[in-house]
């Protein structure tokens, strides 16, 4: 089996040309029946080349392999694997420090159990391998391990371990890890730092955020944590209270801070912040943790977040809970405190002291006010004086002017009033002749009314009896009899009905006609052309 580096993209191709995937081992391979077309996989083979089956190689095994002969050809598999083993022992003798990634970790029975791997670039693997920790140093090396870093050895941390090379017979090759060095993790952790703070410094992002002053006052803040956040509950106590007292208004955003999902979860709360912000603005955006250790903090050192952070339209105040400890995020935020209990101590001061300024600002107005109030009071005490001094002038002057205009206007009035009431009086006169010969006329026509309607009544009653006793004769004249007399018939059938149709008399068995002076039977024909 041949190990392939075959990116993402490209995995389709490769399986087509016939590589395989070892989901044990999490690497594309040749398999061992192609390995003769091995060229047409060489971009993707490690360092570019291939060994071919049968070359042979520099090996510590290429000296004592054993030829093949007429009677017996190759070796027992039992006989190589310890040819393996010796060599091994021979050419790694002694511990040999290993850089490696812990790709996965269990315990059994006191024992660990580590797969490590290493990594490109680009993400795929390149190399893997076991390795154990024996029951009777595991309990020494973690917990050494743990005092330095202040968390446990887990899956994701890259480690530096001292190792003795293993081979065995049926379990093949692993390392058995005798010792851990702590300082190194940490050192990839910091050397991370440095590349992500040199990337942003370059795009001209890492004090992009320090750009927004911290808030003099706060009215709407997002807050970022984990929903059991260690200094969580002390921030919410005094949040909630500010909260209750209409003061500032917060709303959370939960996320993940460890684990594989915590990059992918707290950028997802950053664009619910960006979002919102957009529709209602935040005066700040707050990231909170509280307590932990110091390798806890590693899913926070993402190139993606700090951009992220750095990038935001509005102010970052961190309160991560680490005094001597940054985070990358710390670093690009407008302001970072210690401890979430700084953090909102520092709203809560901003809040009082807002609200103290706005108090002072308040007497001073009132302060000034009344001074001013006082000035127009008194201006408005002496205009008031000076307007009813001038006034009495005034109309002491305008009013000798008025007394001749008051009396002219007096007599043209009196004059005015009585033309008018002669004139009045003239036309109620009118009227009242008027409606005197009007009432004359009508009293006249309604006698003539009177007198017809008296006479009428008898006319239209005479005109009805004539009527009626022609309708009567004309009724009486229309009879069966009168109609018989005239040299009409009636057709009854055997039950007395009249027949009104000729093909109602063809379906009788027998009629009877009925003349003026008698009945006569009759049987209709059948053919009507008879």
């Amino acid at each position: 089996m041949i190990p392939l580096q075959v990116p993402f993209a490209e995995k389709d191709e490769a399986k087509a040309l016939g590589a395989r995937w070892d989901p044990m081992q999490k690497i594309w391979y040749i398999p061992d029946a192609l390995e003769t077309q091995a060229d047409q996989f060489q971009r993707w083979l490690p360092g570019g080349s291939v060994t071919q089956p049968g070359a042979v190689t520099d090996s510590p095994l290429a000296e004592q392999a054993i030829p093949a002969n007429d009677q017996e050809k190759g070796v027992p598999l039992s006989q190589l694997m310890f040819q393996v083993q010796t060599a091994l022992r021979q050419r790694f003798q002694g511990g040999i420090w290993v850089r490696a990634e812990i790709a996965n970790l269990n315990e059994r029975r006191g024992h660990i159990y580590l797969e490590l791997s290493e990594t490109a670039e680009t993400g795929q693997p390149i190399a893997t391998c076991r390795a154990m920790i024996w029951q009777s140093q595991a309990t020494h090396l973690l917990a050494q391990f743990e005092s330095v870093t202040g968390v446990s050895l887990q899956t994701g941390q890259s480690v530096l371990l001292l190792t003795e090379v293993n081979f065995h017979e049926k379990f093949g090759f692993s390392l058995m890890v005798q010792d851990i060095d702590p300082s190194f993790t940490l050192g990839e952790i910091e050397a991370n730092l440095n590349k992500i703070r040199e990337q942003l410094k370059q795009e001209g992002l890492l004090a992009h955020n320090k750009r927004f002053a911290m808030p003099t006052d706060f009215m709407r803040l997002a807050v970022v944590a984990p929903p059991n956040a260690a200094g969580l509950g002390d921030f919410r106590a005094d949040a909630d209270h500010l909260h209750q007292l209409g003061l500032c208004e917060f709303l959370y955003f939960y996320a993940s801070f460890q684990g594989d999902k915590a990059e992918t979860e707290l950028g997802l709360a950053f664009e619910n912040v960006w979002a919102l912000h957009e529709e209602k603005p935040f005066d700040a955006m707050i990231i909170i943790r509280g307590g932990g250790a110091k390798l806890d903090l590693n899913p926070l050192n993402t190139y993606t977040l700090a951009k992220q952070v750095a990038q935001a339209s509005l102010p970052v105040l961190t309160g991560i809970g680490h005094e001597r400890d940054n985070t990358i995020l710390d670093e690009v935020a407008a302001v970072r405190f210690d401890t979430p209990s700084k953090v909102i101590a520092a709203v809560r001061h901003q809040i009082v002291t807002g609200a103290q300024t706005a108090r002072q600002h308040w007497e001073q107005v009132q302060h000034l006010s009344r001074r001013f109030l006082d000035r127009q009071k008194q201006q408005l005490q002496s205009a008031e004086h000076t307007i009813q001094h001038q006034s009495l002038v005034w109309l002491h002057r305008h009013q000798s002017k008025l007394t001749p205009w008051m009396q002219t206007i007096q007599q043209q009035a009196q004059a005015k009033v009585q033309h008018e009431s002669y004139q009045l009086s003239q036309h109620q006169q009118q009227v009242q002749t008027q409606t005197q010969h009007r009432l004359t006329m009508h009293r006249q026509h309604l006698s003539q009314m009177h007198s017809i309607i008296q006479t009428v009544p008898h006319t239209l009653l005479e005109r009805a009896r004539k009527h009626n006793k022609q309708m009567i004769g004309y009724v009486l004249s229309a009879g069966p009899k009168t109609q018989l007399s005239r040299g009409f018939a009636l057709v009854r059938n055997s039950k007395g009905e009249p027949i009104t149709e000729a093909e109602q008399a063809r379906h009788q068995a027998q009629l009877a006609i009925q003349f003026r002076d008698g009945t006569v039977k009759a049987v209709p024909l059948d053919d009507p052309d008879q």
